[in-house]
């Protein structure tokens, strides 16, 4: 894109950007901002204080509002939504990550075109939001997630595939004898699967991951702890940007046994670009992120979870995962594609 443009980035306020440990959006909203900047794009990240960009940042709350532990954070999300609103003619274009948050800026027919990623599973409840307001416009991160969209009647404007900074993740074709679980610790990601299978295989499984709320502490303590008892299983918790790649890097695979229709899963390109394949449930984007048979398995249930860890995972090449990586899933080709959508957005709200 060779004209410049305003560009209002919008965060939600749960995390920093980048996240210290857990924040898969808030670290593609970084990359995404950072890289626009570098292409001489003026951004504005609406954002936590404890962010770190280049960009202007506007920061409705000082820190993450998980770090703060507000009574009330919708009424912070609120102050944020105001901000928005004030500075609106400023843009070009607002790109929202916050979801229906900032849903009601679109009833302001004098403004600047609003861009949502859906970053999440669209349920009914979402629908029915995402339709209540007219005058906005909605960016899916998979294929199948444009289906899912399109099959509850949203119209999408574009797809855009996560990207990540490659070579800040260390590669190895040497890793060791341990597979990797790594996301949240809830149902349906799948945290009890990846438990049940690596005691059903014998084999070492580290658990990383995070708990978020009380539904979540409660299914951790209740579900999630009583099967960590075990000497195939070594429960790590949460983790930083640098221990993530090492556990990553040296695992023998990414155990990814997701329970929804997965919207794209950052960390399966993480674990890729690593060189570790990802064996993980036909649910979702995992089809298209995962090249069955050459990055890793994408299968149907824990038998073949099984079968797949104990003889196939290590007829995977770990560089056709990075190579895989490298070719899809940059920041630059992600930036790219955003690019792209901007442009057709901005052409359709001025016609």
């Amino acid at each position: 894109m060779s004209k410049q443009l305003r560009i209002a980035q919008v965060a939600p306020l749960w995390v920093p950007v980048p996240p210290r440990t857990y924040g898969g959006i808030e670290l593609m909203l970084s990359l995404l901002t950072e890289e626009l900047v570098a292409r001489g794009h003026k951004v504005t990240l609406f954002a936590s204080g404890d962010s770190k960009t280049k960009a202007e940042l506007v920061a409705p709350t000082s820190t993450g509002l998980w770090l703060r532990k507000v009574r009330s954070p919708h009424a912070v999300i609120e102050v944020l939504l105001k901000e928005v609103h004030n500075r609106r003619h400023d843009f070009d274009l607002i790109h929202n990550h916050a979801d229906f948050f900032m849903f009601p800026l679109a009833m302001m027919d004098d403004g600047t075109p609003i861009l949502t990623t859906l970053h999440r599973p669209i349920d009914d409840a979402e629908a029915q939001a995402i339709k209540a307001y007219p005058n906005k416009y909605f960016c899916a991160i998979s294929e199948d997630q444009k289906r899912s969209a399109e099959e509850k009647g949203i119209k999408i404007s574009g797809v855009v595939y996560n990207g990540i900074d490659v070579p800040r993740y260390k590669f190895s074709n040497w890793p060791d004898d341990y597979f990797m679980y790594l996301g949240r610790l809830n149902d349906e990601k799948g945290v009890v699967d990846a438990i049940e299978v690596a005691k059903r295989a014998k084999v070492p499984l580290v658990v990383a991951g995070n708990i978020v709320g009380g539904d979540e502490w409660n299914y951790f303590f209740h579900k999630v702890q009583p099967e960590l008892n075990s000497e195939y299983i070594r429960f790590v918790g949460q983790v930083d940007f640098n221990e993530k790649v090492r556990l990553l890097k040296d695992a023998r695979a990414l155990l990814f046994p997701i329970h929804r229709r997965e919207p794209f899963g950052l960390v399966m390109i993480e674990a890729m670009a690593c060189g570790t394949p990802v064996i993980g449930y036909n649910k979702g984007s995992v089809p298209e992120v995962v090249k069955d048979g050459e990055t890793g398995f994408v299968i149907n249930s824990k038998e073949e979870m099984i079968e797949a860890i104990l003889y196939k995972v290590q007829k995977i090449k770990r560089s056709a995962c990075r190579e895989h990586v490298e070719k899809n899933f940059t920041i630059q080709k992600m930036v790219d594609t955003y690019e792209e959508v901007y442009e057709k957005v901005i052409f359709e709200w001025k016609s």
